[in-house]
């Protein structure tokens, strides 16, 4: 009897185990070229199982990037698990009080992390200039600025480039 037991337990614990699903898991590069200190926020957006009462909530991620400059950027790699995120972007520094220079928070966008990606941090208050020269398809410059508010100042093709 004691010999059943003994084979039975280990076959129900793989099977309880064997119906989780794999957590997926992706790479996250955040080039930082702001020129002070900064710290990217993440927070997967909350999933629907049943009725709105049940609610999944998801990971949460706060990642920190020493001061890098557009010579020299600050290269960090952190490995967070697939999923959609509201990323917000701190800038450390926020205030300089021998030139007067203060950075406004930057507004939440929408992060779909489905495959590895690459962000590059621009200086406070900053946009990239040029959309052509975004770099390879990895690869995205953070904005800001929630992107529906300034989507008449952008082509298609610079939307596509944007976390939002």
């Amino acid at each position: 009897m004691k010999k059943k037991i003994a084979w039975i337990v280990p076959i129900l614990a793989l099977l309880i185990l064997s119906g989780s699903k794999p957590v997926e898991l992706i790479r996250l590069t955040i080039i930082n070229k702001a020129e002070m200190d900064i710290a990217v926020q993440l927070n997967a957006v909350p999933k629907v199982c049943c009725n709105k009462a049940d609610v999944v909530q998801g990971e949460f991620y706060y990642l920190p990037v020493s001061e890098g400059t557009k010579e020299q950027p600050t290269v960090k790699v952190y490995t967070i698990e697939k999923d959609t995120y509201l990323m917000r972007l701190y800038y450390l520094e926020t205030y300089d009080p021998v030139y007067g220079f203060k950075c406004d928070p930057t507004a939440p966008n929408t992060m779909v992390a489905g495959r590895n990606l690459r962000v590059v941090v621009l200086p406070c208050g900053q946009i990239p200039r040029n959309p052509k020269a975004v770099g390879e398809g990895s690869m995205w410059k953070y904005l800001p600025y929630p992107v529906p508010t300034l989507s008449i100042f952008f082509s298609d093709y610079w939307k596509t480039r944007l976390i939002y």
